[in-house]
């Protein structure tokens, strides 16, 4: 990474001297060109944007973002952007590098750094997009951002984002209203990235992996959650998206559990774009199976 680094910084600044005039004398005819790290970022951006900024994800569409390392591509068409938001908590492991070398830091949005962030057993929970409110908080910032880069559109970008607003808060109220009369407290999940959804809807997360997907949990954890779905009355499993069944399977084979899929809404699968879903379709969903598991 350190040489992919060093190369694409060389390329910039070749690429920067020989295009500066033209990039100069092309950019008030052009849309702002907003990257992001990955697909909830993209959401925001897209939504209070609209057509007034070409928005461009680093992670593609149906890949996992949790170990996606950028091409040099992605990398040398950053440098460009008029503004680079990310995640942060840890979640880009790729993130700390580029800035103040690939882009400059005033050029970013840090996410993590509007929002309340919890650790789960010390460890930062970087999964915040699952709290619709912390969605409104990041919406603004960069409706701010916009606004700042773009004042001629000002209108435009605060009627997106009271549009968008509307719609998170109406989300967030029927997550309340519909499992407000919760029967069970807890959900069994493939991995640990399902906090601040509990935290702000009152119920626990019980996972078989930690916070990336990728940790392989050890047989004394498997064998745990058997016997904790053995004592209680659980009827589900969570599996996510983008992620390995195997364990899920194993553990639902062995308990007669049904699985059920419980989204992060870390990026989209082909089929979702296909279908036109987006962060509050997919939130809605998540919404139907949690109160199968929690309410009925």
């Amino acid at each position: 990474m350190k040489k992919l680094l060093a190369f694409v910084l060389l390329i910039t600044i070749v690429f920067t001297g020989c295009t500066k005039d033209k990039n100069t004398n092309n950019k008030n005819e052009e849309r702002l060109l907003v990257y992001v790290s990955f697909y909830p970022m993209y959401f925001l951006a897209e939504e209070i944007g609209g057509d007034f900024v070409e928005t461009k994800t680093v992670v593609p569409f149906g890949v996992d973002s949790h170990d996606y390392e950028p091409s040099m591509d992605q990398l040398r068409e950053l440098t460009n952007a008029q503004v680079f938001i990310y995640n942060g908590a840890n979640f880009e492991s790729w993130v700390e590098k580029l800035i103040n070398s690939v882009i400059e830091e005033g050029k970013t949005i840090n996410a993590s750094k509007y929002c309340e962030l919890i650790e789960e057993d010390g460890v930062v929970d970087p999964h915040l997009w699952l709290d619709p409110e912390n969605m409104i908080k990041v919406a603004e910032v960069i409706k701010d951002k916009l606004i700042e880069l773009d004042g001629k559109n000002r209108v435009n970008y605060e009627e997106n984002y009271e549009s968008l607003k509307k719609r998170l808060m109406d989300l967030d109220n029927k997550y309340f209203e519909e499992l407000k009369d919760k029967k069970n407290d807890s959900i069994i999940v493939s991995h640990r990235a399902f906090g601040y959804m509990a935290n702000r809807y009152g119920f626990k997360q019980i996972p078989v992996a930690g916070i990336s997907p990728d940790q392989e949990p050890s047989p004394r954890t498997i064998a745990n959650i058997i016997d904790l779905i053995s004592e209680k009355n659980y009827n589900y499993i969570f599996l996510e998206t983008l992620a390995s069944p195997k364990t899920v399977e194993v553990i639902a084979e062995e308990t007669n559990l049904e699985i059920l899929v419980l989204n992060p809404i870390e990026n989209l699968t082909e089929e979702e774009i296909e279908s036109g879903e987006d962060y509050i379709t997919i939130m809605e969903k998540n919404l139907e199976n949690l109160k199968k598991a929690l309410v009925k």
